[in-house]
């Protein structure tokens, strides 16, 4: 499926799947830095995920959306779920995406639910089988996402009227396929001030500090 463009005003939906601290040894010591795995999203079928790394948190999380923002897909939709069942796969992990009737919401775990909020499903079910690494689902379900087809397209490219097609009846109407408008979708996320406080300590000895008295943390030792 080939990249779409979109505004960036327009990728309202900015999901951290995840973020944690990395460490590589070098001659001199140990580098630290932060790693994030960053889902955006318009609510209107795009979407995109990327990874950034950097000292700091705050960078960390921009270039991470700013490779999800590069690499954006379009997603086919009827309503407010998926046209079909597909199951995608990324390494050992495969994720089952099936459509679900209105009022069923998302049925997903952590890592697929970013994904799909931020395309604009909202009733879906889904099934992670394999792999529980964030990194592999996440690019799972966007594979699943990537083979999803349009009936109309689909007839199409058969050559067949859409009534011909051996699908459910309520999927043979055209309009179901029109573009709709985005799903905004409120998220707040708090991680910055804590991985701030984290990236603010010692890269040797992530413990507490040592008190004069040789304890680690106590206070003044008793007078007997």
């Amino acid at each position: 499926m080939a990249r779409v463009q979109v505004d960036s005003e327009q990728l309202r939906v900015e999901k951290v799947v995840q973020l944690k601290p990395v460490s590589k040894t070098v001659k001199g010591g140990r580098k630290r830095r932060f790693s994030s795995l960053i889902v955006v999203g318009d609510g209107n079928g795009h979407v995109g995920v990327g990874m950034g790394k950097s000292a700091s948190v705050p960078d960390a999380i921009r270039k991470g959306s700013q490779s999800a923002a590069k690499h954006l897909i379009e997603v086919p939709m009827v309503g407010s779920t998926v046209p079909h069942m597909v199951i995608g796969r990324n390494g050992s992990a495969r994720v089952m995406l099936k459509p679900a009737s209105p009022g069923t919401g998302v049925i997903a775990g952590p890592a697929a639910r970013a994904v799909l909020e931020a395309v604009g499903v909202t009733d879906i079910l889904t099934k992670a089988m394999g792999s529980d690494n964030a990194i592999n689902n996440v690019y799972a379900v966007l594979d699943g996402l990537r083979q999803m087809q349009r009936a109309t397209d689909v007839a199409k490219r058969r050559g067949v009227p859409l009534e011909q097609l051996a699908i459910p009846a309520k999927l043979k109407d055209a309009t179901l396929y029109e573009p709709r408008q985005p799903l905004v979708i409120e998220y707040q996320d708090n991680v910055d001030e804590k991985y701030n406080r984290q990236s603010q300590r010692p890269g040797g000895d992530r413990r507490g500090p040592r008190s004069p008295q040789g304890g680690r943390g106590r206070g003044p030792a008793r007078q007997r």
